[in-house]
């Protein structure tokens, strides 16, 4: 029997760009879109079998042809998209760019209302990872690197480039919110993947007895600066914090928990008591209080939720005994989309019919690879079947 999991990406896929499918086609277009997803990952696992071999069998030209044509996607089209100018286009890689060279004149990140880009909702980790690319020009170039990681990684994690290529390319071109963002230059989906990848870089670095200590402390580093990016990935603390105590245990895990917390100490606090009137980020948290109004105190509550959330899979990643990885990616992904799912059905309920709306920001980015490193690694079929590099080792 066909594995099947690879139907449970299709829901935080179409769920991630709901916003976008619901704006232009209304409700119906988003129930279409979904079923269209449905039946490309149908058909995938229908013909599993031949398409990967073809795919496998030709991959030194395909992989090349997709990469060209993803670079040059950006190359053309962000351009275009930035020309637009302020209010017409997306605005986060200009607040980005902004922030860092802030930073690089000595100056908070978090800069004045201005008519270049609206406030910045980022932490300062996304900065300081985004920082190389605004040296090379641009902080949108970070989307053309990030996503070879993700192919890296998944490549790596499922031991099927096939499949790692085939996901890559699926999400970037059935998802008009991935393919915004990533022609937009906005950094949601640098924040997607550089997440799940320093989780995974941290868990096999523990889970490794003769990984160095240094090694140990450089991946607590990174998993900190990647966690500060966003308001609601610090939530993912406590799911960090069991999945080292399963692979190195209870000491390890504090240790690891301990240095990843003084980090998103460390980048934020400072920044916030300097200037807590400009510190943005808390300006942002006005999505979560559009219900506020209906309901009082909502957004409070909904940043519970995610709290319970984020402790109830990580007391759950203890009680486990399969692959810490593989839960880490599923679990992530549910810490993610906890309120944004509470969100749209609370908007719902003051709008009186069903409204996505609230996804048209793109924050979906933050679960949907997480999802596809979840649940994607079956996309052609049960058994997954390995690349020909991988067979020969």
């Amino acid at each position: 029997m066909n594995d099947r999991t690879p139907y449970i990406v299709t829901l935080f896929l179409g769920f991630a760009g709901s916003g976008f499918v619901q704006k232009h086609l209304g409700l119906l277009g988003v129930i279409g879109y979904l079923l269209i997803i449905v039946g490309v990952v149908w058909f995938a696992l229908q013909f599993g079998k031949y398409l990967h071999a073809w795919i496998r069998k030709y991959f030194r030209f395909i992989a090349p042809l997709c990469a060209v044509i993803t670079v040059s996607m950006f190359a053309v089209l962000n351009p275009w998209e930035d020309g637009k100018g302020p209010g017409k286009s997306s605005d986060r890689d200009e607040g980005l760019n902004m922030a860092v060279e802030r930073i690089m004149h000595g100056e908070t990140p978090y800069y004045p209302q201005n008519s270049v880009a609206g406030p910045l909702s980022l932490l300062p980790g996304a900065i300081v990872i985004a920082a190389p690319f605004v040296a090379l020009g641009d902080s949108g170039y970070q989307n053309v690197f990030w996503l070879l990681i993700f192919f890296a990684l998944a490549a790596w994690y499922f031991r099927d480039r096939v499949v790692a290529l085939s996901w890559l390319m699926l999400i970037l071109f059935l998802s008009p919110a991935v393919a915004y963002e990533y022609i937009s230059g906005g950094d949601l989906i640098a924040n997607g993947i550089y997440v799940p990848l320093s989780l995974a870089l941290a868990i096999h670095a523990w889970g490794k007895p003769e990984s160095s200590k240094w090694l140990k402390v450089v991946v607590c580093l990174f998993v900190g600066v990647c966690l500060t990016s966003r308001s609601n990935l610090p939530f993912l603390v406590p799911l960090f914090a069991a999945a080292i105590w399963r692979v190195a245990g209870v000491k390890s895990a504090i240790v690891a928990s301990v240095m990843t917390s003084s980090v998103i100490i460390l980048l934020t606090v400072p920044i916030y008591l300097h200037d807590p009137a400009g510190f943005t980020p808390l300006i942002s948290r006005k999505k979560l209080a559009l219900v506020d109004h209906a309901i009082p105190h909502m957004s409070w509550y909904l940043v519970a939720i995610t709290a319970v959330v984020g402790t109830v899979v990580a007391i759950q990643l203890l009680r486990r005994s399969d692959d810490v990885l593989e839960a880490v990616f599923r679990y992530g992904a549910l810490v993610m989309i906890a309120p944004m799912i509470g969100l749209v059905l609370l908007h719902s309920v003051v709008t009186g019919r069903l409204e996505f709306g609230l996804m048209l920001d793109r924050f979906g980015l933050l679960f949907l690879f997480f999802a596809v490193l979840g649940w994607g690694k079956n996309l052609f079929g049960y058994p997954a079947v390995f690349s020909d590099s991988l067979k020969k080792k």
